[in-house]
């Protein structure tokens, strides 16, 4: 009797392990190695240069962009890489040493009055207005001098082109002493002026266009 209760205790037990591999089968499926691999949800979209509407790769999301987009601005290096295009003989250092000069002169020239060394530094608009601040002045205020406290920072905030004309955007900050002034003032001047060049032309020179204070 013990024996015969065994047996149909290693039969029923043998059915519910066949009967159970039934179902998982079924619910699982079997590898046939033909398989889609599923995509990971939590996967970074692959890099790629950059091409408008690309919804068709990486199961339908938009790739990741990070070169190339017409959309996105363009950092000052690639700006400033515009400019060295369009000039291979432009240089960032050479441009700045001659930024510096030309803000001291022309600082120095306005306060003064001095039109002369104003005129071939200023384009012809920002030189009327030059102009028109100066004779506004009473004649008492002619030819106060200005003195430069310190080294002038300058670097370049901005720049591009335009056509064959190159722009380039500086912030100045400088420690200005007025005539009266018996220290040297605590907060640096903080000025944005804009330079320009026509790259068809065979002056060297650039133009200061626009000026702006700013922080």
């Amino acid at each position: 009797m013990d024996d015969n209760g065994s047996l149909v205790g290693i039969i029923i037990f043998a059915g519910i392990a066949v009967f159970l591999f039934i179902r998982l089968r079924a619910v699982l499926g079997r590898r046939t190695g033909e398989e889609r691999e599923r995509s990971n949800p939590f996967d970074r979209p692959p890099i790629v240069p950059y091409q408008p509407n690309d919804f068709t790769a990486n199961g339908g999301r938009p790739a990741v962009v990070i070169e190339n987009d017409p959309h996105l601005p363009l950092s000052i290096n690639a700006r400033l890489a515009q400019v060295h295009a369009a000039d291979p003989t432009f240089d960032e250092k050479s441009f700045l040493a001659g930024a510096k000069s030309a803000f001291q002169m022309i600082v120095s020239a306005f306060a003064a009055g001095d039109l002369a060394t104003l005129r071939p530094l200023l384009s012809s608009n920002l030189y009327g207005e030059f102009g028109r601040a100066i004779s506004a002045r009473p004649h008492r205020e002619q030819g106060n001098a200005i003195r430069f406290e310190g080294p002038v920072e300058a670097e370049i905030v901005d720049a591009g082109m335009s056509g064959r004309e190159a722009h380039i955007q500086v912030r100045f900050a400088s420690r200005q002493m007025h005539p009266g002034d018996t220290q040297p003032p605590e907060e640096e001047t903080i000025d944005l002026w804009s330079f320009s060049r026509d790259l068809a032309s065979r002056d060297p020179n650039w133009q200061l266009i626009e000026t702006a204070t700013g922080q």
